[in-house]
């Protein structure tokens, strides 16, 4: 009996190790869910449904809200006590995108050579407002920045250098000097590891966390990784989060970043998570290449009574390369090949879906976009375009 019982475990351990592990499903293979008439939003009413959505997260983080959380509203009743809603937009990290797309084209080159001109250095020392009125100053820390406000109980404290890690100067721009009577070129000094905390009376109100890696070209074409972790109210359950993380390695470059907001009954969010696979050449000097294989972009917002959630899905991308030489031809994407499927939906239901090859077709218009089937639902019925008419078509509706 020990024997056949043994001999059926090691024909079932032979059996379950012979078995083939499944391939896991490329979502972005499979073609999204049409739109439904009478199920899905209609686009005719995007634009209301989009100012009820920022009505209801202006509600959410308005400081005046009693719905608001206590740890948070004390620490933005030391900062703001008149202010109004909260700011939880993503628009910063996304510019990063358009910075380096600026930079390809040649349109915001800057140098990576340290050039003679102003230098904002990061703040040290301590200042203290005393109970009494009269301010108080100190040249310690000398790795940091700390302010004292001894009437509310108030810790302001950055610290620049964490683990003694340098700093690096990042070009700024320029600023017209006028001893000079010319415009002369701005740094600021940038940590790449660093650390903050707010307290009040003792308790830790707010913290943030920051660590960069800048690479050879900082300055022309940003840095190879950084990240970026804040809270506010508490740390344990935080009921104001962000979180950025960035990188731009050999076989792509990779941005996530989320926001996060509770209430003591509701909750708010925002999420994005960009993928762009390809091939990256030369990427600290002016002859930049990067040679895209596929993307995802994923995105959501989530309010009490709004929840977007968006996919963008481009695979099998070829005979396109991103360049400043590139990007200045005529007709740039008149060869590209690959397929994308896309989808937007709104409160668990598809509103927009898009797929199809992204090659261009048989028209003379050297336009790729046309083999998109882009789909949704305005006044009342199903509606199927083409890339390039639809975006027409909803550029007319949203700009309403």
């Amino acid at each position: 009996m020990k024997r056949t019982t043994a001999l059926l475990t090691v024909t079932t351990l032979l059996l379950a190790a012979c078995k083939p592990t499944p391939t896991p499903t490329d979502p972005g293979a499979t073609t999204p869910t049409a739109p439904v008439t009478g199920k899905s939003l209609d686009l005719q009413t995007a634009p209301a449904t989009a100012y009820a959505a920022a009505q209801q997260f202006n509600t959410l983080t308005n400081p005046a809200n009693p719905d608001l959380d206590p740890d948070l509203k004390t620490l933005m009743g030391l900062f703001m006590p008149e202010s109004g809603p909260m700011n939880l937009s993503l628009d910063r990290p996304t510019q990063i995108g358009r910075q380096l797309l600026d930079r390809v084209t040649g349109r915001n080159k800057l140098s990576s050579q340290s050039v003679a001109g102003i230098r904002e250095p990061l703040p040290t020392g301590t200042v203290t407002f005393k109970a009494d009125g009269t301010l108080e100053r100190s040249d310690q820390p000398t790795d940091g920045a700390v302010m004292v406000n001894e009437d509310t109980g108030l810790r302001v404290e950055a610290k620049w250098r964490v683990n003694g890690a340098p700093t690096v100067w990042v070009d700024s721009g320029t600023r017209y000097d006028h001893v000079k009577n010319t415009w002369v070129p701005v740094q600021t000094e940038v940590p790449t590891n660093a650390s903050g905390t707010i307290s009040e009376k003792g308790t830790t109100r707010a913290g943030a966390t920051f660590t960069m890696t800048p690479g050879n070209c900082l300055n022309t074409f940003g840095p190879e990784a950084l990240k970026l972790s804040a809270w506010a109210g508490r740390q344990t359950n935080a009921p104001l989060s962000m979180n950025l993380d960035y990188s731009w390695g050999a076989q792509g470059l990779k941005l996530k970043a989320s926001a996060q907001h509770t209430t003591t009954q509701n909750a708010g969010s925002v999420n994005v998570d960009l993928s762009l696979d390809g091939t990256t050449a030369n990427r600290c000097t002016d002859t930049l290449t990067f040679t895209p294989s596929g993307a995802t972009l994923l995105a959501d917002l989530s309010l009490p009574s709004h929840k977007v959630a968006s996919a963008v899905y481009l695979r099998d991308v070829r005979n396109i390369v991103i360049s400043d030489a590139e990007l200045r031809k005529q007709n740039f994407f008149q060869n590209v090949g690959g397929s994308l499927n896309a989808y937007v939906a709104y409160n668990g239901n598809n509103i927009l879906t898009a797929s199809g090859s992204i090659a261009d077709g048989n028209d003379l218009d050297l336009v790729p976009g046309d083999q998109v089937a882009v789909k949704y639902v305005r006044d009342g019925k199903l509606v199927e375009k083409n890339l390039p008419a639809a975006l027409k078509d909803l550029s007319t509706l949203l700009s309403q």
